[in-house]
């Protein structure tokens, strides 16, 4: 199936202090799909866990395809922050090159 949104979250490194999967980003991950289920069919959004994304050192991070909008330092706290920009990212087409 193709996806309008791809969001990625690295829930990678559970038991690494170091790593996102031990700084809240599985919660990040569940509460950001409860609050879009509702919101997005299943054509417009679809909202992974990913394996590591390879920025480590920039806290919980995670990425929305096809735009290629990177997103660092995630907190609980951000989940209005990360719907809002995927509302935004559904509703704007890339930029051509972003795809």
């Amino acid at each position: 199936m193709s996806y309008q949104v791809h969001f990625f979250i690295c829930t990678n490194g559970v038991t690494n202090p170091e790593k996102c999967g031990s700084k809240d980003a599985e919660e990040i991950h569940a509460q950001l799909k409860k609050k879009c289920s509702p919101l997005f069919d299943k054509k417009q959004l679809r909202i992974n866990k990913s394996g590591c994304l390879g920025h480590c050192e920039k806290g919980v991070v995670a990425v929305i395809y096809p735009h290629n909008q990177w997103f660092f330092n995630l907190k609980l706290s951000d989940i209005d922050f990360l719907f809002s920009n995927i509302e935004q990212a559904i509703n704007e087409p890339p930029f051509a090159g972003q795809t």
